[in-house]
């Protein structure tokens, strides 16, 4: 009865963006493959897994615009004991001009095990962010005019940020819904138009299947919804295939009209190496860049020895 019920509920989830107008945006996740790593939108996936690991990775937003987004993170996340539990850890650093971000947080999360085969886990996030922006650095009229809303730099150190998030899931599925980064504080500065509170609270709604063909492939279409306060409602369509030798590609097509690529190999020695390249189809700004890039390293091993590893789909 559970299964049925949640075979309806995907059916919903993936018909529900053919009805709905008005969804371009410009918000997605600051991972281009969160596909594959998608305990940096949800920090119940921590710990799901049967290996611990470590990530890095690095992402430039609209190459050859000077001060377009870059952002890196480093993550650390790993089961505890029978993995009902897990922990991690992130260390991420966002830039946008003179605009610095910076950002360490830490997860939890406990699952529950609802039926034979269906579990249900929920993770929470929290940590510190310091923000700057060096206004008076910069160049703002040819004329010179002076404005007073530049007339400081913004300082903002260790406000409070927490998150929660909550999958539902099997061998084949998954249900996730995360909101992975509140920040509490507001800039105290007497302007308008300055609100961390504004900008980071971002609500994710995801969903995938995955498919046994012929030959040992694997595929899994996914469905991401995002929902950010002030903005429209974004969709991001993708399907990721699972090939033999350890290599899987993946293709996103977003509702702000660009389109992403994808590939990860893994190594015997379970490191593993991927690249994903974004390109605007429909959008303007496509004719003054070079398109969005990510490099991603990542490496798990067996922290707790077991003789059989359970492969990691989500």
């Amino acid at each position: 009865m559970v299964r049925k019920v949640i075979h309806i509920i995907l059916l919903c989830f993936f018909v529900l963006p053919l009805t709905v107008k008005q969804s371009e945006a410009q918000e997605f996740p600051w991972s281009l493959q969160y596909i594959s790593n998608m305990h940096t939108i949800n920090p119940a996936f921590v710990g799901m897994w049967d290996q611990a690991g470590f990530m890095i990775s690095t992402r430039k937003d609209y190459t050859s615009i000077a001060g377009a987004n870059l952002f890196q993170q480093i993550s650390y996340h790993t089961p505890i004991k029978d993995h009902e539990s897990g922990i991690g850890f992130n260390l991420m650093r966002r830039n946008v001009g003179l605009e610095k971000q910076l950002f360490l947080t830490g997860d939890y999360s406990h699952q529950v095990r609802i039926d034979m085969y269906n579990y249900l886990r929920f993770g929470l996030r929290v940590g510190v962010a310091n923000y700057s922006n060096n206004l008076t650095d910069y160049q703002l009229y040819p004329d010179q005019i002076p404005d007073s809303e530049f007339a400081n730099d913004l300082r903002m150190n260790f406000m409070t940020v927490f998150g929660f998030g909550a999958v539902l899931f099997d061998d084949h599925y998954y249900l996730s819904f995360s909101v992975p980064q509140v920040i509490n504080n507001t800039f105290q500065v007497n302007r308008t138009g300055y609100s961390s509170l504004h900008e980071f609270k971002t609500a994710y709604l995801s969903g995938g299947y995955l498919f046994k063909l012929p030959k040992s492939i694997l595929i899994r279409p996914n469905l991401l919804i995002v929902g950010t306060v002030g903005k429209r409602v974004y969709f991001d369509v993708a399907t990721i295939i699972y090939l033999p030798m350890n290599l899987q590609l993946g293709l996103n097509l977003r509702s702000n009209g660009s389109s992403c690529f994808s590939g990860q190999f893994t190594f015997s020695n379970n490191l593993r190496i991927g690249f994903a390249a974004d390109y605007a189809i429909i959008q303007d700004i496509r004719k003054y860049q070079f398109g969005t890039y990510e490099v991603l390293v990542g490496y798990d091993f067996n922290f707790y020895r077991k003789k059989y590893v359970k492969p990691n789909y989500f």
